[in-house]
């Protein structure tokens, strides 16, 4: 049952400042003379007013004892009119309350709860069912719509009924619907899943079972269990009626039940969740066996350029010989005079040659020039060959446009798989047709058809270099987006996901006057223009007093930002506060907060309708502290006695997900963001996005050796506020660009914070995360090493500089901007409109596709606008150095939270992809909830030192951090402390009144 303050119902604040009374609370003129009509007398028309401005504050009437004293008093005051306590009790009683409700309710335009609006609840409940999971989501959605009606809310109590009795309506309307739907051979696979019994688990277990790391056993198994899910005949039309938030919640309860508690539920829920969870399980399959072939050729890669390295330097004594005959030749061709005596002298010298050897070998040396790896592809691949060839026959690859020469070539590879005795193939096959070698880039092309140009096309090519070069090429498209793998997720084809273009048209004008951007491609290249003019001449006008700039050899060249200095008494103050910080450990923190703003009310029963957990509160702070420390269930069952291991696994499955965690996370920021403090910090305009390795064990698919750091392990992205509050985290593969997932907070922040400013380091930017974002509205300005080698483009050749014309090497192409301006709005409004992540898009974008133009029109589009951001970091110091203190919050973060994450040596033991996404999550959360504790007590803590006598001025409070952790006591033993006076939550700590 959810409790009052996880919904928007109305009602009084626990304290109250001046600024709140006569905000809130003041009878206007208006209101004044209303009383005055209703009655004569000063006492009533003082509970009058009490009885209207409460109504106006909750929008529903109110017991007159319920009223703070606080809100009675401030109007008693302002109305000169005094009252005694039984007063009010009789009030309370007294026909003449009701009498006065009633005009409350004309005066307002209110209409009372009754019949009518009864009708509006269950009418709106039932429309959020469809779309939300827990009853909160239900009320807040009722209590606006009640709103909007001008209808007086109904006590809370009967929401949380209504809501509760909509939502089991509509869950089992979608089970019997479903449930109906099936076949009964779909019911007998299923049933069969539940009961078949292996060696330890049923089939229904084993399915569930995260992939291992991309070895030759674990890819036998996964694709065992893709031939399963195939047998099992989905008829996937069941769910289009279903929504997909709905779906997502049952493929969650699905997971976090074992065939057993399968087995217990009725029929039509038990079939329903399987049905959605292996329809799920089924892509999310496929899509790891798409993962495991990619992983399988990027190992092979770097293997060939481990023995290109290596025969480079067993050849370098032939290398030498070479270079040494080569010498020969041209010291003889000088010496010599004329031509006849030249001609002599070299002929004498060859006739001392073996030339056919001596060519061979130049032709070897050539053939492995300017790093050409590809030659040992083959020889990388042969032991993984079988093992592709089944992932191949197990998966459909379909081209995403009408080029389809890669998937004739895939059919021509696995046709002479086995002509183990043929060097070469014919290039025409009778069955397949011609082959395609369009496709084929020029490192590959000598190797395949031993031609030097591609002027002449080849009658036969090497089966072996042709076969390693196809499925080079297939991991290539699937990445960029060229190839799909069919009825998956994550490589289906992105283009399914966008919005049509009836919906473009509806929506794009609305988008553009939101984002300010003209979306008619004439305005637009106008306005891109315009914009990337006033950058170059306000960069060359500042230029003469830029004393940070300076220009050698057409390079810019920038000298370091001089480091500010310290405030006054900064130390001081600093230490002051470090003393005066309250010695605790982190369950306690976990407690205070918890207490002050009820974090723990967004977790509970994935299915919603479990038993109640006795002593609830407490078990979620321990999972917490268990899993967002890292102690793992066993060693903190150990520390805590209150709680076994057991019972930590089973909150952690059955009660709390990735999102319930965000939920949790985005009410601490809320809550966080009421604080007077942190605006000293920065505006909550602006974030700054930064990855740290974690590491794992290599048992999963999610772990890879990360080059920078060494080890095994993934990445932890976030987005920290300038604020210091952290706004979202997420756990990804070292492999990726991290830049891909730079705006997503964007889209997935619903937080009260909400930047439009984001920082990042290299990681964090490419041409095409420029272009993309520059779309979406948002400010990409990361801090960018080496950003001297990068282009400098400029609109046109008529545009000329008097200082840093040199600077510029390059033009924007903007017709081909101007003619995929429409398709590049199309897949921002998608993403606006919720169908599809920036991150997916940017995945597709983010290398080069060979057939598609969109990422050239956006990698041409992100040109321009990192120039114009170029521009702005090269003249405006104040830029760079809001840059470097972002980025600097983030890095210090990534700090904090390693030092949070303390178990386990710091290792991520769980090799499950699901639960590491979810321990990151967990480890944002005690991140936050420490900040928010630092934070309130650095409050009081200043406040009483400015009482004393210290100087303490905005420079001073900008400087400081709520990353403070020498308070905190991580180790010994941990226990809840149930009797712990936690002080009232205040958030009008007056800092800044007494700095100004």
């Amino acid at each position: 049952m959810p409790s009052i303050n996880e919904t928007a119902y109305p009602r009084f604040k626990s304290s109250l400042s001046e600024n709140d009374l006569e905000n809130t609370y003041l009878p206007s003129n208006k209101e004044i003379i209303f009383a005055s009509e209703i009655t004569r007398k000063p006492k009533y028309k003082l509970f009058l007013l009490i009885l209207l401005k409460a109504y106006q504050r909750l929008g529903y009437f109110t017991s007159m004892n319920h009223i703070p004293n606080e809100i009675k008093s401030y109007i008693s005051n302002v109305m000169g009119i005094q009252y005694e306590e039984d007063q009010i009790e009789k009030y309370s009683k007294s026909r003449m309350k009701f009498n006065h409700m009633d005009s409350i309710r004309k005066f307002l335009d209110i209409k009372p709860y009754e019949k009518e609006s009864r009708k509006v609840i269950i009418q709106a409940a039932t429309e959020a069912a469809k779309i939300k999971d827990n009853d909160a989501d239900i009320i807040n959605i009722v209590i606006e719509e009640l709103i909007k009606q001008k209808y007086e809310l109904p006590a809370f109590s009967t929401l949380v009924r209504v809501s509760r009795r909509i939502r089991y309506t509509t869950y089992n309307s979608y089970y019997r619907n479903i449930y109906k739907s099936l076949n009964s051979n779909t019911i007998e696979s299923i049933d069969s899943l539940l009961s078949e019994k292996n060696d330890t688990y049923t089939s229904w277990n084993n399915i569930k079972q995260d992939v291992g790391k991309p070895s030759v056993k674990n890819i036998k198994v996964v694709i065992s269990y893709l031939n399963l899910l195939k047998t099992i005949k989905i008829d996937t039309n069941i769910l289009t009626k279903v929504p997909d938030i709905k779906i997502k919640h049952f493929v969650n309860e699905a997971k976090s039940l074992d065939s057993s508690k399968m087995k217990e539920l009725k029929a039509s829920k038990r079939y329903t969740l399987a049905i959605c969870f292996l329809k799920q399980r089924l892509a999310s399959t496929l899509d790891d066996i798409g993962e495991i072939f990619i992983k399988l050729i990027k190992n092979a890669q770097n293997k060939s350029r481990d023995k290109l390295a290596k025969y480079k330097l067993e050849q370098s004594k032939t290398t030498d010989n070479l270079i040494s005959t080569l010498k020969s030749f041209i010291i003889t061709y000088k010496i010599e005079e004329t031509d006849d005596k030249k001609i002599n002298a070299l002929m004498q010298l060859m006739e001392n040659k073996n030339l056919d050897d001596l060519l061979e070998k130049c032709e070897t040396h050539e053939k492995y020039s300017d790093n050409n790896y590809w030659p040992f592809l083959w020889n990388s691949l042969k032991g993984k060959r079988s093992v592709l060839f089944h992932i191949l026959n197990e998966i459909q690859l379909c081209s995403t446009t009408q080029n389809n020469s890669i998937e004739k070539a895939i059919k021509f590879i696995k046709k002479y798989k086995n002509a183990n005795r043929l060097d070469t193939i014919s290039t025409t096959d009778k069955e397949i047709g011609r082959l395609d070698l369009s496709w084929v880039k020029e490192p590959w092309w000598r190797i395949l058809t031993g031609y030097t140009n591609r002027n002449k096309y080849p009658v036969k090519i090497n089966r072996r270099h042709f076969e390693a070069c196809v499925m080079y090429q297939i991991m290539h498209d699937l990445k960029s987006g060229d190839l799909c793998i069919k009825n998956s997720d994550i490589y289906s084809d992105y283009r399914d996901q966008l919005i049509s273009w009836e919906e473009y048209n509806n929506n794009i004008d609305t988008f553009g006057n939101q984002v300010g951007l003209p979306v008619l491609e004439n305005e637009f290249i106008q306005h891109l223009k315009d914009n990337m003019e006033k950058a170059i001449f306000d960069a060359d006008n500042s230029f003469p007093e830029n004393q940070y700039l300076k220009i050698k050899n057409g390079v810019p060249i920038l000298s370091k930002i001089r480091k500010k200095d310290e405030p006054k008494n900064l130390k001081v103050i600093q230490n002051l506060i470090a003393e005066d910080l309250e010695t605790v450990n982190i369950l306690d923190i976990l407690s205070d907060t918890e207490k002050w703003i009820q974090w723990t009310n967004q977790f509970g029963s994935i299915s919603g309708f479990d038993s109640k957990i006795k002593d609830k509160i407490e078990k979620y702070l321990m999972t917490t502290f268990c899993y967002g420390c890292n102690l793992g269930p066993s060693q903190t069952s150990k520390s805590l006695q209150e709680i076994s291991r057991k019972q930590l696994s089973w909150i952690n499955k059955r009660h709390v997900t990735e999102e319930k965690l965000e939920k949790t996370i985005k009410n601490l920021i809320n809550a966080y963001n009421l604080f007077p403090l942190p605006k000293y910090w920065g505006t909550g305009k602006r974030s700054a996005a930064d990855g740290t390795k974690w590491d794992m064990y290599e048992q999963n698919l999610l772990s890879e050796y990360h080059i920078r750091y060494g080890g095994y392990g993934g990445i932890g992205y976030y987005h920290v506020s300038d604020l210091y509050i952290a706004l979202f985290s997420r756990f990804i593969p070292c492999g990726v660009w991290e830049g891909v997932y730079i705006l997503d907070e964007f889209i997935k922040n619903d937080s009260n914070i909400q930047p439009n400013i984001v920082h990042a380091d290299t990681q964090g930017q490419n041409t095409t995360i420029f272009g993309l974002s520059f779309l979406l509205g948002i400010d990409l300005m990361p801090r960018i090493r080496n950003w001297k080698k990068l282009d400098l483009c400029k609109p046109d050749k008529s545009i000329k500089c008097k200082h840093i014309d040199e600077i510029f090497s390059d033009y924007i192409d903007f017709d081909i901007i101007k003619t995929y301006l429409p398709d590049m709005l199309r897949i921002v409004l998608s993403i606006k409109m919720g169908r599809i992540a920036p991150s997916t898009i940017l995945k597709k974008l983010g290398s080069y596709s060979r057939q598609n133009k969109l990422y050239q029109a956006f990698k041409e589009l992100g040109r321009a606008i990192r120039t114009i951001f170029l521009l702005k970091y090269i003249s405006d110091i104040d830029l760079r150095t809001t840059i470097q203190e972002a980025t600097n919050k983030n890095e210090s973060f990534n700090g904090f939270i390693k030092w949070l994450f303390f178990g386990g040596e710091g290792i991520i033991a769980e090799n499950n992809r699901d639960e590491q996404r979810k321990i990151i999550k967990y480890n944002h959360l005690v991140a936050n909830c420490v900040i928010f504790y630092n934070v309130y007590h650095m409050s009081k803590i200043l406040q009483e030192l400015i009482i004393k006598g210290y100087k303490i001025d905005g420079n001073i409070l900008s400087s400081l951090s709520p990353y403070i952790t020498s308070h905190i006591n991580r180790f010994g033993e941990y226990k809840i402390n149930k009797n712990r006076n936690t002080p009232s939550l205040n958030y009008d700590i007056d800092i800044f009144k007494s700095t100004e």
